[in-house]
């Protein structure tokens, strides 16, 4: 039986780096696209986190398929973590052997949480604003959703677990 690969996508500001801590207690691979570049973006002496850096997204991308498939050999499920759509996804995943078909939900707030939330890091109105776009495209892209918006952390958390082990567990309110 092949394991399960799932990716929970999210736009900005939707708790994916928070929930990080509680979900690598789960029994069960997780990895966050954003644990390569701390403490300060850049890996390999490039700021990936930067715009100017986007020419080499979809190598980063890339290397992150990869390593979903080495994570997979050890027979779990695997949870990657992403901004990415499924389409990105798909691109960096061509020929890479090992990757099952992946399954997809996306975690999201409310705007008004993401705006706060990205206004406090601190993040510029234009940033947000594209933060905000972004999660209105992944809406329209991933139907299933978790909300972090009203629940605690762990209580998120706990909902992608069970949808990682094979449970439903999703929101219904898709998290607006």
């Amino acid at each position: 039986m092949t394991p399960r690969l799932c990716i929970l996508t999210g736009a900005p500001g939707a708790g994916k780096s928070t929930l990080l801590d509680i979900l690598v207690g789960f029994p069960f691979a997780t990895v966050d696209f954003d644990e390569l570049l701390e403490p300060d973006g850049t890996l390999l002496g490039i700021d990936i986190a930067s715009p100017t850096a986007e020419p080499v997204w979809p190598a980063y991308n890339r290397m992150w398929a990869r390593l979903a498939a080495l994570l997979l050999r050890g027979g779990g499920p695997v949870l990657v973590m992403c901004p990415l759509t499924p389409d990105e996804w798909a691109e960096a995943a061509t020929d890479v052997p090992g990757l099952p078909d992946p399954e997809w939900a996306r975690l999201d707030c409310a705007d008004t949480d993401r705006r706060a939330r990205l206004a406090a890091r601190p993040w510029g109105s234009e940033e947000i604003e594209e933060a905000l776009a972004d999660a209105e495209e992944l809406r329209g892209l991933v139907p299933r959703a978790f909300t972090t918006s009203g629940r605690g952390t762990a209580e998120a958390a706990e909902a992608v677990a069970r949808w990682v082990r094979g449970e439903d567990g999703s929101d219904r309110d898709g998290g607006r």
